[in-house]
């Protein structure tokens, strides 16, 4: 249930989920930032991944 309901991976992957939450009608996710190592890193790492402006 868990994986249902999350977006987890890499960044590809994490697209990919995203995608598929706003087919179903989810245009307003709940974002939890969990960065793993440095903060600043994975902070980079998720707004690089989910920025529009690529």
């Amino acid at each position: 249930m868990l994986k249902s309901l999350t977006i987890a991976g890499a960044p590809d992957q994490c697209i990919a989920q995203l995608q598929k939450f706003r087919e179903a009608g989810i245009d307003l996710p709940t974002i939890q930032f969990n960065p793993v190592g440095d903060v600043l890193d994975s902070f980079r790492l998720f707004t690089d991944t989910f920025s529009e402006e690529k």
